[in-house]
Formats: C-alpha cells, structure tokens, sequence
C-alpha cells in the first residue's frame, strides 16, 4: 500500500512545498502513483490511496490498512507534519505489524536524523521507484541503493545513493494517468490555476536550469540531477489514452519543473502531428521564444506558470534565477501577443528583499497584463541554499525567513498586503468579470483566501505610508 497520511484539512503534503492551502487547491500524489504504476507492472498488487485529499481520520486509514493486508506500506511524509506522519508511521509498525518505509520529497533532507527521531524502520531517499521495487522484490536491504534503514540493535545505516532514472527506464512506466484513474477520484484534485477536472503527468523529470536556490523538488527528490525526458511518442500516448479512457478530463498538466524551448516545441509539433485537440498547460521559466509560444498555443496550450519571483534584478541574482526583469517583461508582452494566459508567481521575502522592493514587486504584479499572481512568503524549505544560507546568517525563525530590517511577522503581512493590492485592484476586478471561469475560481478560493487575506497578526506592526493605497 502507497499512501499520504491524514493530517489537517486542506494541508497541500503531495505539492512542491508543505502548506495549507489558500486557494482550494489540492495536487495528486504524482511521485506515488508512478511508484504504484512500476510495482503494478512487475506482478505487485498495489493501492494507492491519498488519506489526507479524501479527508480520512488516522483510524479510517489503519482499517483500509488491515482489509488490503499489505506486506510493506510506503508512506509519503512532509517536514512541516513530520510529528504527526512519524506517529502514525509508528503505530503502523507497530501496531499493526507492517513494513513501513517513509518517501517523498523531505526524505532527502537529514535521512539518519529523520529515522534516528521515531521507531520507524527504513527511508528511501531521491527519486524512490527502484528503490521500493527492490524492496518488494525481497532484495537484502543491506543490496538496496538510495536506502536508509535500521538493524535489530537499532543502529542506522545508510546505502550508497541510487543513481538517477533514465531517459529509457521513464518511458518503461505505465501510464500515471491509468493509476489515477483506477486508484484515486479525479474529482478529489484541483488547482486554481487549471480547467476543472484536471490530471497532471510528467514528460521529464528535474529542471533544465535547476539553479534556483528556493525550489524545493530539484534539490531534493532530483537531488540537482540533469533533466531527463520520455520519448515524445511514449508522451503523445499518453494523452491518446487520456482522451479516450477520461474524456471528462478538461486539461492536462505537464508537471515537469520548467519546459524549455526545444523540448515545448518538441511536444507542440507532436500533438499537432498527432491531430489532438487537447487542452494543455505547463510550468515555464519567463525565456521562451516567441515563435515557440505561438506554436504552444497552436497545439493547445493555454496556460504557463511562470516564476518571476521579483522585480530587484539584485534579488534575482541572489537566488540564481538567470533571468533579468527586461527579459521577463519581454516574454510577458510575447506570450500576450501568443494569446496565451500567464499565471504569475512571485515571492516576498527573498534575500535582499526590502519595503522598497516588495512595493517595487507588487506593483509589477498588479500592472502585468497576466491573467492572475500567484503571491506568497518565502518558504526556505530544508535541504534548498535559500536556507542554506538563512541558517548560516541566523535569519531563520521556526523555519520562516526573520531579518533584522524584515521580521517573518512583518514579511507576512507584507504579503497580504501585496495580494490585497493586487487582487482588490480595479484592474484586476474589472479584468475578471469579462472573464466567466475566473468566477469559478473566485467563489472556489474565496472561502479560503479571503480570511487569510482579511486576517492581522497585531506582533507585526506594519504601518504602511499613505501613498501605497493610492
């Protein structure tokens, strides 16, 4: 059995960082189901089951443990509910009497201190796939790479890493959507940013720059490891299937960590090949070209993320984004003159950040002619060099960024106030009610972003001058 532990409501533990919710949004556990797909493919029986989106108490989750009778239970746990997941891996073991080993994105970060914590046996650090196959298969757990595991005295070992999947073992996978499809309920998952239903899939894993110091997945569970793709054709049958097998399905994600020129092109003249009227989105970094942009939105492309973090070209240097603000503001004009939409992200709370620079990046963000930002407070995620360097300057406060000139109280309602800005704007309203699925996501998300927008922390002591409300 592969599973996400319950934990509280509308906590994101399967997205590219651990927090509640603001927006609704909850992501498929995509890294357990191409697991659950592999261990399917060489004879395993497998379920697969997200305990915390289908809203499950711990018991509920012990009784569907005992009914399947599992021989091992993989269990993908989080930093920020690490408690919590690590007492019930260890009433799991036991209680139960099952096999556990923990998986995930976090297990990359301190593997020995984490099982050295808890009663918990074995950890698969990285990309785990293999490394639970072999686990399955009976392999010694002393043979098994990427591995880290207890003896009977208690005592922990850790393997030798598990080198990375290949280009020809990702095309070898079964379909993640097929595993959806059968295991989980489609339903369950939504993002703000997509058309409703949606499913995700990688074509590639890792990130073809794979330089910036905030992002979480590839300096941990890609662990900085080059950027590997399937076959185009493998990919395109895919979404053949998805077509055919889901037909209510409304957009696919391509959840690779950015999709870069060469490969965007690559997949755009497939499914045009291909004849598939399909409706796509994608993450990407802001250096697209524009005739790759037209050639997207010809093949079915509607949407990008973009990352654009900042408008401080210094701050963009400081996280290694290798992009400037000339160049980004440049890609934004291209993708609009493709008709393509843009979700913005941004960050406050970057190094080198100031008052100055969050009204310089807010104001950036509200006169963008995207279709809506995504803001948020820095998270300096363990095992990333953002928090790295945090830590090393002791600007880290219970995990959160803390500057001497810049509080992580004070950089919170910063935050607010920048979404507020934006999203309260008349540019931003006026904008929205020419366009009918944004009320969708409004009355979706407004349940939750709204008192998270309306809400004041009193230690923070944020005055903000008269003009920035004009």
């Amino acid at each position: 059995m592969l599973f996400t532990p319950p934990y509280i409501p509308g906590f994101m533990r399967n997205a590219r960082w651990d927090a509640v919710t603001v927006s609704g949004s909850n992501w498929y556990p995509i890294y357990l189901a191409y697991c659950a797909g592999l261990l399917e493919k060489h004879g395993h029986e497998v379920k697969l089951l997200d305990a915390q989106v289908d809203g499950m108490s711990q018991e509920r989750l012990y009784k569907e443990i005992e009914r399947f009778d599992p021989g091992l239970c993989v269990m993908y746990f989080s930093i920020m509910s690490l408690d919590n997941d690590l007492k019930i891996a260890e009433h799991i073991q036991e209680q139960l009497k099952r096999d556990v080993v923990l998986v995930g994105y976090s297990a990359s970060v301190d593997p020995v201190g984490t099982l050295s914590r808890s009663k918990v046996g074995m950890l698969a650090e990285g990309e785990f796939d293999f490394t639970i196959l072999d686990l399955a298969n009976g392999r010694r757990i002393g043979q098994i790479d990427g591995l880290c595991w207890k003896d009977s005295s208690d005592e922990t070992h850790r393997n030798p890493p598990r080198r990375p999947v290949t280009t020809d073992e990702l095309d070898e996978f079964p379909f993640v959507n097929d595993i959806y499809r059968r295991h989980l309920k489609i339903r369950n998952y939504y993002q703000a940013m997509h058309y409703y239903p949606y499913v995700d899939l990688f074509t590639g894993r890792s990130c073809p720059w794979g330089l910036c110091t905030f992002c979480v997945w590839p300096n941990t569970i890609n662990r900085g490891t080059e950027y590997r793709t399937r076959s185009v054709e493998n990919v395109i049958e895919e979404l053949r299937f998805i077509k055919k097998e889901t037909p209510y399905v409304k957009d696919v994600f391509f959840q690779d960590d950015t999709l870069p020129n060469d490969r965007a092109c690559e997949i755009s003249n497939a499914i045009l090949d291909a004849k598939l009227q399909i409706r796509w989105s994608c993450y990407s970094r802001a250096n697209l070209e524009y005739d790759t942009l037209r050639l997207m939105k010809k093949a079915g492309c509607y949407l990008l993320e973009v990352g654009f973090e900042s408008a401080s070209d210094e701050i963009l240097r400081n996280i290694r984004k290798g992009i400037t603000k000339k160049q980004m503001d440049e890609f934004v004009e291209n993708a609009k003159k493709a008709r393509l939409n843009i979700i913005g992200a941004f960050i406050i709370g970057l190094p080198g950040e100031t008052v100055g620079t969050i009204r310089q990046t807010t104001e950036w963000a509200r006169k963008m002619p995207i279709l809506r930002n995504t803001i948020t407070m820095l998270k300096p995620f363990p095992g990333t060099p953002v928090y790295d360097w945090l830590r090393e300057k002791g600007y880290l406060q219970d995990g959160k960024p803390n500057y001497p000139h810049l509080s992580c109280d004070e950089l919170s309602e910063y935050t607010k106030w920048s979404l507020r800005r934006v999203y309260f704007s008349k540019e931003y309203l006026s904008g929205t009610l020419s366009k009918p699925k944004e009320w969708v996501w409004i009355v979706r998300s407004s349940k939750h972003l709204l008192p998270y927008l309306l809400s004041r922390n009193r230690n923070a002591q944020v005055k903000l001058p008269p003009e920035w409300s004009k």
